[in-house]
């Protein structure tokens, strides 16, 4: 409200400065609601810059953390295929070696015990 009575006061003197400029009553109530509706307009657009700023931040916070989480991920996959590497068992931790070194000895047992 401010500012229109300002601009109107500008308007004025700027008027007699001038010249002599008569504006009809309409045509003031005109350019009032003109400004005031201006006046909207940009708060309006100031509070969606705002929006928009606070969104981009979070996006960006967001974008960091995902990043974040991908090189986590990427670590943790490094170290599950080094595991992988470790836990595999040996050629010689087989069950089928385990099975024949096993059983070798006792079939030999038996065959000795049935010759005697």
């Amino acid at each position: 409200m401010m500012k229109l009575q300002s601009f109107l006061k500008i308007l004025l003197l700027s008027s007699i400065a001038v010249g002599q400029v008569t504006l009809s009553k309409e045509q003031v109530r005109n350019i009032a609601n003109k400004i005031d509706s201006l006046q909207t307009l940009d708060s309006l657009n100031n509070s969606i810059i705002s929006d928009f700023k606070y969104k981009v931040k979070t996006d960006s916070v967001v974008v960091a953390e995902l990043e974040h989480q991908i090189k986590t991920h990427e670590e943790t996959i490094k170290l599950l295929g080094k595991k992988v590497i470790l836990v595999k068992p040996k050629w010689y931790e087989s069950k089928l070696v385990w099975g024949i070194l096993g059983s070798a000895p006792a079939y030999y047992i038996g065959y000795l015990i049935g010759k005697l």
